[in-house]
């Protein structure tokens, strides 16, 4: 059965308790954002035997089982608080692990979405945020897009997303890299999809100190248009606003990098609340004539 099992602190102690001594949480310690690269031990090997494929429309996609990833995540003794998190069978915990070892339900709404959109992603450029096992990225990756996904803990994109990135993309990559002299399938690979760890605030200053660097490397192309070039198609995010102090700072990274003509996909759970602040700015924060947002809420 779905569940959610949010460690948000916010059921009330049984028993009894002292009303005039409140505790001041600590502010959180968000992580810094990170840039990572595909190397050889992130490419499929006969020992990830947990891969499970399924069909969206008429794609096939492959993703390692949450369990292998774990497994993964033991083995190599990793320093991080994942691992114990994990072990405590909790879904979360702010700032510390958010979830992305999980496909989360709405995961399917939005790849059924985009089957049914039926568009063409060829050349286009895709942001996934709050990405886990980043499988609305790979759909589009596997229809011709350029990727660029980003979740909140290293771990995840180390033991989870690029495996799968990876294990989506490495035969026709492998293909590719065949016909270049010295050119290893993980540089082929890099070249479709670019991965990021680390808070939303933290990860939209690095992609804009980034802009900034690609925008001076143009000649005789103008400021605006170079800069239009590094921003995205497509953005994508599915289930990740459950704190409302976050609502700002995934906002202000998608339309930062929204291309104008750009196209937002949001789909989300609501969890016996409704948190519509995130809504109401996104659909009305753009004026640009061709931008377009898609919210789509689930459950009651």
């Amino acid at each position: 059965m779905f569940k959610f099992n949010f460690n948000l602190d916010c059921e009330a102690e049984s028993g009894t308790e002292d009303l005039e001594t409140e505790s001041i949480e600590p502010p959180l310690e968000w992580l810094p954002a990170l840039r990572h690269e595909i190397t050889k031990h992130h490419l499929p090997s006969s020992s990830d035997a947990d891969v499970i494929e399924v069909t969206i429309g008429t794609t096939k996609i492959k993703h390692l089982a949450e369990s292998c990833a774990l497994k993964k995540l033991q083995e190599k003794g990793n320093s991080c608080n994942v691992s114990s998190v994990l072990e405590k069978h909790t879904d979360l915990v702010p700032a510390v692990y958010e979830g992305g070892l999980t496909i989360w339900e709405c995961t399917w709404d939005l790849l059924q979405h985009l089957a049914d959109l039926d568009i063409c992603l060829k050349d286009k450029r895709v942001l996934e945020l709050g990405c886990g096992a980043a499988l609305p990225a790979i759909y589009c990756a596997l229809h011709g897009a350029h990727i660029t996904v980003q979740d909140y803990n290293e771990e995840v994109v180390n033991f989870i997303t690029i495996p799968n990135v990876a294990v989506n993309l490495y035969n026709s990559t492998t293909e590719e890299a065949a016909t270049s002299v010295d050119v290893h399938p993980s540089q082929t690979l890099a070249s479709r999809a670019t991965f990021y760890s680390g808070d939303w605030a933290a990860v939209n200053e690095l992609l804009l100190n980034q802009q900034k660097c690609e925008s001076n490397k143009g000649e005789n192309i103008t400021d605006d248009a170079n800069d239009e070039g590094q921003k995205f198609d497509l953005i994508l995010t599915s289930e990740t606003i459950y704190n409302p102090s976050c609502n700002k700072k995934l906002l202000d990274l998608m339309t930062a990098h929204l291309k104008q003509d750009g196209i937002i996909k949001d789909t989300l759970f609501w969890c016996g609340w409704r948190n519509t602040a995130i809504c109401k700015p996104c659909k009305g924060s753009r004026s640009t004539p061709g931008s377009v947002y898609h919210i789509k809420q689930l459950g009651g």
